[in-house]
């Protein structure tokens, strides 16, 4: 498997784990959603989605994308922050060094969420 795919890999599982989140769909383009979507139906090697989409400029830099549901139980702000912040917290990790150009974190749709002052636990499912 190519490193963006198993980067893409590894970080659909953090944004997944981020509180707050409660889908992770698949990013791009319609058509890279489309066949990461048939890829993941018809099984990869390790059975780990790709929802994340990973891009490289010229110069190397990484941009990463992602688009999630989240609850509406915490600020949706704050959840954004939580996800960007876990993304940088692996590139900083198993990339380090590799400059950043973006990170784009979209929400597409809020959910209903449990009643006021359940904590947020739990993994997100992946679409």
């Amino acid at each position: 498997m190519d490193t963006d795919a198993a980067l893409s890999q590894q970080l659909t599982a953090v944004v997944a784990a981020t509180p707050g989140v409660t889908t992770v769909y698949a990013s791009g383009s319609p058509i890279r959603a489309v066949l990461r979507t048939v890829a993941d139906a018809v099984g990869r090697d390790d059975d780990k989605p790709t929802k994340v989409a990973i891009g490289r400029g010229a110069d190397g830099a990484l941009t990463i994308g992602v688009t999630i549901g989240v609850t509406d139980g915490a600020p949706v702000p704050a959840t954004l922050r939580l996800v960007g912040d876990a993304i940088r917290g692996v590139l900083a990790t198993s990339r380090e060094g590799t400059p950043i150009h973006e990170i784009d974190v979209r929400v597409c749709r809020i959910e209903d969420a449990a009643p006021l002052g359940t904590p947020l636990t739990g993994a997100a499912t992946t679409l």
